[in-house]
């Protein structure tokens, strides 16, 4: 488990920002878990199943940290993630995987683009400088296994490799729009970003979000060796 600082000073009021961004990630960790569980439900081998299910235990052990954040924000986490919680309902209706590698594939570009979003939405410190939230951020693994596992798969099938690369189009374009209809609802999200870094910026908060996760995006495929 993780360990649960005070990484924001007590208050007794709430502070809108923090609730909103320690809701949407902890809205993140537990739907990448459940995700992630029901991908291992679906592995082909149970190398895969248990290596996947450890991967979704994990993302729930940043929750603790989320908890203390939240409490020294003055809100309570479980009601700032109530608001995010049909935040991907259409995404699961509208991409529905047609087998395995097509539920893969799913899960590395949704996971990747929501991942990024957290690592935008985390650059605030807590009082005493340190980054709030790098734990619950922090590398889980899941992109290099995927790599290992796809990656020889598509090289030796260009068919297979085609319809991938045609679905992770599909899949990322709808990652996106629920990137950008995020932080559309929630503007006070904004403020966590390191938008004043970007070198650039024509003023388009849109068009600045949209083209930071294409770029991650796009070299997640180019791992995989699929055409982003």
């Amino acid at each position: 488990m993780l360990d649960t600082p005070d990484d924001v000073a007590e208050t007794t009021s709430p502070r809108g920002d923090v609730a909103e961004m320690v809701g949407l990630h902890g809205f993140v960790q537990l739907a990448a878990f459940t995700r992630l569980a029901t991908d291992a439900e679906h592995a082909p081998d149970l190398h895969a199943q248990v290596t996947i299910s450890r991967m979704a235990a994990g993302e729930l052990a940043g929750l603790d940290h989320l908890e203390s954040v939240a409490r020294g924000a003055g809100t309570d986490l479980y009601a700032a993630m109530a608001p995010y919680t049909t935040v991907l309902d259409d995404f699961d209706r509208r991409t529905p995987p047609g087998d395995w590698w097509e539920r893969v594939v799913r899960t590395y570009v949704s996971y990747g683009v929501l991942a990024d979003l957290q690592r935008l939405l985390s650059r605030a410190a807590a009082p005493d400088g340190r980054p709030m939230l790098d734990e619950v951020v922090a590398d889980s693994g899941y992109e290099d296994f995927v790599v290992a596992m796809l990656g020889p798969v598509v090289a030796a099938d260009p068919q297979l490799s085609a319809r991938l690369a045609l679905w992770g189009r599909r899949v990322v374009g709808e990652a996106l729009g629920i990137a950008q209809r995020l932080l559309a609802e929630h503007p006070l999200l904004w403020s966590f970003t390191d938008r004043q870094g970007a070198a650039g910026r024509d003023g388009d908060d849109a068009a600045w979000l949209r083209k930071q996760l294409s770029a991650g995006h796009a070299r997640r495929m180019d791992r995989l060796g699929l055409t982003a």
